[in-house]
């Protein structure tokens, strides 16, 4: 039974959104090839760099760039719905701690030390010292090593391609702490008016003026630093995506509507992705403040078209599960918190071999994705550890057990 089909028999909450665990895999799939893709972007700032680079990829990257993120926020609110409705109140609160802060946490202090240390030591920084010893220090808030390296008062622990698991803990709380009054019997007729009532063209026009006066308001004041106190503008357009994810998919019309968008959006969205090319490569349509208004409007446009357009394509090819998806769903979350440290590290020992601009690439990622996937293997089959990467543990199967299912 497709989504639609489900949507029509069941509440929205007992929906199962097969599209969105194929985004989310997706997405997350992405991210894997866009951090290795930014060891070769050309004048794109890193923890490391290869000696090869391509100003071409940039214009690539700059695609999924536009909204990969977005939509891992709108998958999160989505899930985050759901939890909230299905979920009892606190045991959301403690579950949150379990699968996002926990996993942050051991991220920071042990996941991403190597990332640091290759950073450091590429810049000249480190004079020789041996890893353990460098690890002592980065915990050591007081260790002169990095009395020029703070990154939040004086501390120097950092999150570094973790800080998405902060924004989604920090969002969830926020949500979690305003359930009790968006689920009030007062509330409910407007969730539903909402979902029957809203005009469909309202799901493009509204999002897309949110993102341009969240550009004109907050992009050039509080540009990105993915540090939490001072990411305003990363905050809007995230949260704001975070906020569509959980509302919308309380309104099955709405959201099942996407499919029906699958068209025009996708061309809307090439159109203005053409733009952004445009416009990222010294084009301008003209001086003054006019023309400036209309591009801050496209590029917040070509976020949204594009979240559409991918949403609406899934909801009508992506509508059926099958064992690897459960797998890789499955495998995520451990996948996201290992691959920025492994690509790091490979490349560090890589790069100085100059192995060639292809040859290079393809091993960084064929490494990467073979270490993330045995990574994943060995993790979620140890106690306690598979907690700390937000993977359900897995008790292995023994001989007893693999005769008698058998």
């Amino acid at each position: 039974m497709n989504s639609t089909a489900q949507t029509a028999a069941q509440p929205w909450h007992k929906v199962r959104r097969i599209e969105l665990d194929w985004l989310r895999v997706i997405a997350f799939g992405l991210l894997i090839f866009y951090h290795v893709g930014m060891l070769y972007a050309y004048d794109w700032g890193w923890h490391y760099k290869s000696s090869y680079s391509s100003e071409f990829l940039r214009n690539i990257m700059l695609w999924s760039n536009q909204w990969r993120m977005s939509l891992l926020f709108l998958i999160s609110g989505v899930a985050v719905s759901y939890l909230l409705h299905n979920m009892g109140y606190w045991r959301f609160y403690f579950t949150r701690h379990s699968k996002l802060f926990l996993p942050l946490v051991f991220g920071m202090t042990v996941v991403v030390v190597p990332q640091v240390y290759v950073e450091m030591s590429a810049k000249g920084l480190l004079d020789g010292i041996a890893y353990g010893e460098f690890w002592l220090a980065y915990l050591d808030q007081n260790s002169l090593l990095f009395e020029n390296a703070k990154t939040s008062g004086n501390l120097h622990i950092t999150w570094n391609h973790l800080w998405f698991l902060m924004y989604i803990f920090s969002y969830s709380l926020i949500l979690w702490l305003l359930f009790p009054l968006l689920n009030a019997k007062f509330i409910r007729p407007l969730w539903r008016h909402m979902g029957e009532s809203t005009p469909i063209w309202c799901l493009l026009v509204g999002p897309i003026i949110a993102f341009y006066i969240i550009g004109v308001f907050l992009w050039e004041s509080y540009p990105t630093t993915h540090a939490l106190v001072d990411d305003w503008y990363n905050h809007a357009k995230s949260f704001t995506c975070f906020i569509l994810g959980f509302a919308l998919v309380r309104a099955p019309r709405l959201w099942t509507s996407f499919a029906d968008l699958r068209w025009p959006t996708l061309l809307a969205a090439i159109v203005s992705y053409a733009y952004i090319l445009f416009s990222f490569n010294g084009g301008s349509l003209g001086e003054g403040a006019f023309w400036n208004h209309l591009e801050t409007f496209l590029w917040g446009a070509n976020r949204w078209l594009w979240l559409v357009a991918i949403i609406a394509w899934a909801q009508h090819s992506l509508t059926t599960g099958n064992p690897l998806l459960k797998y890789l769903n499955g495998g995520v979350y451990c996948f996201y918190i290992l691959h920025q440290t492994i690509i790091v590290a490979f490349a560090y020992y890589l790069v100085p071999l100059e192995i060639g601009p292809v040859l290079e690439p393809l091993s960084v990622i064929t490494f990467t994705f073979g270490f993330c996937w045995l990574g994943y293997e060995l993790i979620k089959r140890i106690p306690l550890v598979s907690a700390l990467f937000g993977v359900v543990y897995k008790k292995p199967v023994t001989m007893k057990a693999s005769l008698l299912a058998s």
